[in-house]
């Protein structure tokens, strides 16, 4: 920094005195200047609409049993889904030919919700499961693409058996403490690349939800070096007859996205399950009169909010709530103009 006073500091200021008379004659505009407010280093480039530059997927019910669903969801849509995204349990052996099947050729990424069964965190990194990551790994090895795949997912919700608890807290009846579970994960994402499988790409995937009852992601990130995509679940339940209340997609997933984006500055972020509500009565719950599936559908695919989002994935079940897209002529009418 130069003196006071010094011919240099002198100098910054006449320059900074004639920018201002420039600005002020208009002849110089503002973005030119250097004084505007502008874009601070590091800080996220302005996106492009949701809908007009993501990877659209789907789950779709039953699709594991019948993979022609997809196909139908395809057609549904208007829209290639470039992901084929569905649900394996413990000691179920993947990748292998429903895989193959889905990726079709290369055309479709997978993406694996992996429920890692009734077990301990511990059980995983003391090395008692080694010999079934043994055959994933051989499973994975032999498979010709890249697989996605999101462990314990949702592992933030206090819905979960095994949601991590901080030290002290009442035990779960799976699961184990923060640093059991980042141990964990590590474990498991070490053995597979130590042993070749490097096109299992790892999803760290917690819900939007970030009210008091649930794990603060910040607390049991395994650290970017073990994580490749930083996933999202997130739903707009509309009102219930006990809680619960309409929620935009910005809203729902704005404060979890910011967790995790400055948890990793540079991978991409997927929406691994989305989905919305009508606005009529769901299983007794009052009718969101005053709202639209269709308007959310639509303001969700024109936000410009979340420039790392790269994939979206819709969950096509009418489970909780009838969360299908083409739940109303409206909704999927909304969705078709979108993408």
């Amino acid at each position: 920094m130069p003196a006071p006073g010094s011919p240099t500091a002198r100098l910054r200021r006449f320059v900074k005195v004639g920018l201002v008379v420039l600005l002020l004659l208009g002849v110089l505009p503002l973005s030119a200047s250097g004084l505007a407010p502008g874009r601070q280093p590091g800080a996220e480039p302005a996106a492009r609409k949701l809908g007009d530059r993501v990877t659209f997927g789907a789950y779709v019910d039953g699709m594991t049993h019948d993979p022609a669903l997809l196909d139908g969801f395809e057609d549904l849509v208007g829209h290639d889904a470039g992901i084929a995204s569905y649900y394996w349990g413990y000691g179920d052996v993947f990748p292998g030919p429903t895989e193959l099947a889905f990726a079709d050729g290369g055309r479709r990424r997978v993406l694996l919700s992996w429920d890692m069964g009734p077990t301990r965190f511990a059980s995983w990194s003391n090395g008692e499961h080694d010999a079934y990551l043994d055959t994933l790994v051989a499973a994975a090895r032999a498979y010709p693409y890249d697989v996605y795949v999101r462990p314990w997912p949702e592992m933030n919700g206090d819905w979960q058996t095994f949601q991590p608890t901080r030290p002290g807290a009442a035990p779960r009846e799976h699961g184990g403490s923060y640093a059991e579970f980042k141990k964990a994960w590590r474990h498991v994402v070490t053995y597979f690349r130590a042993r070749g499988a490097d096109n299992v790409k790892w999803v760290f995937n917690p819900t939007t939800d970030v009210y008091a009852e649930t794990t603060d992601v910040r607390r049991i990130w395994p650290g970017r070096r073990y994580v490749d995509v930083l996933g999202l679940d997130g739903f707009n339940w509309g009102s219930d007859t006990t809680w619960g209340r309409w929620q935009g997609f910005e809203r729902i997933f704005g404060p979890q996205y910011d967790r995790l984006t400055r948890l990793h500055p540079t991978a991409p972020v997927w929406v691994c399950e989305v989905g919305s509500k009508e606005p009529r009565k769901d299983d007794g719950a009052p009718a969101d009169s005053s709202r639209s599936k269709a308007q959310w559908v639509r303001d969700a695919l024109a936000t410009r909010r979340f420039p790392r989002i790269e994939a979206l994935v819709w969950f096509q079940a009418d489970k909780e709530r009838d969360w299908r897209v083409d739940s109303s002529p409206g909704s999927l009418r909304a969705l078709r103009e979108g993408l």
